[in-house]
């Protein structure tokens, strides 16, 4: 039975999950000439209870030390010290099972199709909270960055597959190696996947500004451009009777499965591969607050949002929901 076969058998497919995101982020296996390998991790001092929540989480599928304080002298820091938490792992199976996997040659090899196998919201939230950081400036949110430099540039372009093809997510490489997505519909919808796995010391990690509501006038002038695949015939009556779907959209975008389920199935794709045209239209204040509410949440440009209110309008939007939700179901069952 081969070393990934193995593992699965002895670990549960969650705490596998962390412990991917644990090595795809700060953790590592010991390689010491003639000692049995130990699976360690360690965080600055900030960061002790998370720390001690991933030890909590762990300890029962894999003999960990209770986590211990460490001091460490370095001239170089402005402190003269860095201060921190670690446990590793007793030798034993597990261990010697992921050095296998992971080291197969005493170096640090990324196992893609294992981490494909353990790749979950879980998972990304885990490694978030190790390596990533969300770059805010002038209380907007620029980027979320994976610091993935350690690897080779052939592995951080197979993790943004991965990344893709498990979450629908798109990131890119930076100047330095780093995985990013600038985005701000896919930084929200990132930010949704790993809220819930989020332990409240990492909370920096996903808190964004809010932005002050704007104040709503009555009868603003809007213009809204759309492809001409969508056939309009009077502009303020056809994009108002789009728009009337907005209060059944909100709750469903308020909705995290229902989100996820959108954006997974590309209902948040613009159509750019269509001609568009530009249409005014006098929008009232409660159609401009429930726009405003559903770009907050999902970073859609008004355009984006009228067009997804006429996709998914009536039985046929509601049949197509139906219809992909069911797919979608069976195939994340299977």
């Amino acid at each position: 039975m081969d070393a990934e076969k193995q593992l699965s058998e002895l670990i549960p497919y969650n705490q596998l999950c962390m412990i991917v995101g644990k090595l795809l982020g700060d953790g590592n296996i010991s390689i010491e000439k003639g000692r049995q390998p130990r699976f360690r991790f360690s965080h600055c001092s900030k960061d002790k209870d998370w720390v001690f929540w991933c030890y909590e989480q762990l300890k029962g599928h894999v003999e960990l030390s209770f986590p211990k304080y460490r001091k460490v002298l370095d001239q170089r820091l402005e402190d003269g010290y860095s201060e921190s938490y670690y446990t590793q792992s007793k030798v034993g199976e597990v261990s010697t099972l992921l050095k296998e996997i992971w080291y197969p040659k005493g170096k640090k090899v990324l196992p893609l199709e294992f981490i494909n196998a353990h790749f979950s919201p879980l998972t990304l939230a885990w490694w978030y909270q190790d390596d990533g950081s969300l770059n805010i400036s002038n209380f907007t949110t620029k980027k979320i960055i994976l610091s993935t430099d350690g690897f080779s540039n052939h592995e951080n372009k197979k993790l943004i597959e991965i990344l893709f093809t498990n979450l629908h997510l798109s990131f890119s490489l930076d100047g330095q190696n780093r995985l990013v997505i600038y985005d701000q519909k896919q930084i929200l919808y990132f930010l949704s996947l790993v809220r819930e796995f989020i332990h409240p010391c990492m909370s920096r990690k996903i808190n964004i500004p809010k932005n002050k509501p704007p104040s709503f006038h009555l009868n603003k002038r809007t213009t809204i451009t759309l492809p001409l695949t969508i056939l309009i015939s009077s502009p303020t009556k056809d994009l108002r009777h789009f728009l009337s779907y907005l209060p059944k959209l909100l709750p469903q975008l308020q909705n995290r499965d229902t989100y996820h389920y959108f954006f997974k199935h590309q209902f948040f794709l613009e159509n750019t591969g269509f001609d568009r045209r530009s249409y005014q239209i006098q929008l009232e204040q409660n159609e401009l607050r429930l726009l405003y509410e559903c770009r907050e949440i999902t970073g859609l440009s008004m355009n984006q949002l009228t067009e997804l209110c006429y996709m998914l309008q009536g039985n046929k939007g509601s049949n197509l929901i139906r219809e992909r939700k069911i797919s979608y179901q069976i195939s994340t069952e299977n």
